[in-house]
C-alpha cells in the first residue's frame, strides 16, 4: 500500500501525486490512499481513477478529512492509446479574438452555435480562465452547450476558475476539472483548438 497526504495541498497536486503512485504500482498492483482535505479533491482523485479503469472508494473521516482508496490491479490500467480522444476546444477566455469584447462575444456565442452542426461534435470542450463564464447560469451559450452534451461532446470547467471567479455554485452545463485533466485531455487528443 501507498499512502499519500495530500492534506492542505491544492488542486491538481492530489491528483498528479495518486498517478505518480498507480504508475509504481502497473506491474504489481496494490492500494493507494490519498487524505485530501475536501470533496472536490474526492471527485477528481475518482474522475481520474475511472478514467484509468481503477476501483476507488472514499470515506469522510472528519469535516475536512477525507480518505480515497484506488485498487491497481495488474493490467487493468487502460492504455492511452486507448484513451486517445478526437477533437478537443479548449476555451481560455469568454469572447473570440482580439478587439472590441461585445463583437468578441457574439463571434464565440457564434462559433459554439456553429460547433452544434457538425457531422461530428467535439469530443471534449473544455473551459478555463474567463472562458469558465461560458458555463455558468448567466451564459448566453447554454443552449449551445446542452445541444452538443446531448450529441456526445463532453464539457469540462476549470474548478480553480470557477473559484476565482466565485462561479462553482451557478456552475449550469457540464462537470467539474482541474488543470491535471486538462493537460492529460488536451495531451491525449488527437486535436486541439484553442480559443
Amino acid at each position: 500500500m501507498i499512502k499519500i497526504n495530500a492534506i492542505g495541498k491544492p488542486c491538481p497536486i492530489p491528483v498528479i501525486e495518486a498517478k505518480k503512485a498507480i504508475r509504481t504500482l502497473e506491474k504489481t498492483g496494490g492500494v493507494v490512499e490519498v487524505l485530501v482535505d475536501n470533496d472536490v479533491a474526492v471527485e477528481n482523485i475518482k474522475k481520474m481513477a475511472l478514467g484509468l479503469n481503477l476501483t476507488a472508494t472514499s470515506e469522510q473521516l472528519a469535516s475536512d478529512q477525507f480518505n480515497v482508496q484506488l485498487v491497481v490491479t495488474e493490467k487493468k490500467l487502460v492504455d492511452q492509446k486507448a484513451q486517445e480522444q478526437g477533437l478537443v476546444i479548449a476555451v481560455g477566455r469568454k469572447t473570440m479574438g482580439e478587439g472590441d469584447p461585445e463583437l468578441g462575444a457574439i463571434l464565440l456565442k457564434s462559433y459554439l452555435n456553429s460547433l452544434c452542426e457538425l457531422d461530428t461534435p467535439p469530443q471534449q470542450l473544455l473551459f478555463f480562465n474567463s472562458g469558465a463564464f461560458l458555463t455558468n447560469q448567466e451564459s448566453n451559450a447554454l443552449a449551445d452547450l446542452r445541444q452538443l452534451m446531448e450529441k456526445g461532446t463532453k464539457i469540462s470547467t476549470c474548478g480553480a476558475c470557477l473559484d476565482f471567479y466565485n462561479l462553482k455554485q451557478t456552475l449550469a452545463v457540464g462537470e467539474i476539472t482541474n488543470m491535471y485533466q486538462i493537460v492529460e485531455t488536451m495531451a491525449q487528443a488527437e486535436k486541439v483548438i484553442t480559443l
